[in-house]
């Protein structure tokens, strides 16, 4: 994967934070923003699918696992 280098300002705390963490994790700074921002997309897909649950649960009147049962048996 090709890498550039960019600028980040961050507000003193959240640099005491990072600092912290690298220390804690044994991790660059640049190692521990690209974690963050790979579960930050993961939390994004999580998000659509109990989206895509509550949609489901909705077009279905599901309102216990008795219901989930049924519907698949069915």
């Amino acid at each position: 994967m090709k890498r550039k280098i960019i600028s980040l300002s961050l507000p003193e705390k959240y640099l005491r934070k990072l600092e912290k963490l690298t220390g804690e994790e044994s991790k660059s700074r640049s190692q521990l923003i690209r974690e963050l921002l790979d579960k930050y997309e993961a939390d994004e897909v999580w998000k659509d699918i109990f989206k895509w649950g509550e949609e489901t649960q909705t077009k279905f009147n599901i309102k216990s696992e008795e219901d989930v049962l049924r519907i698949i048996n069915d």
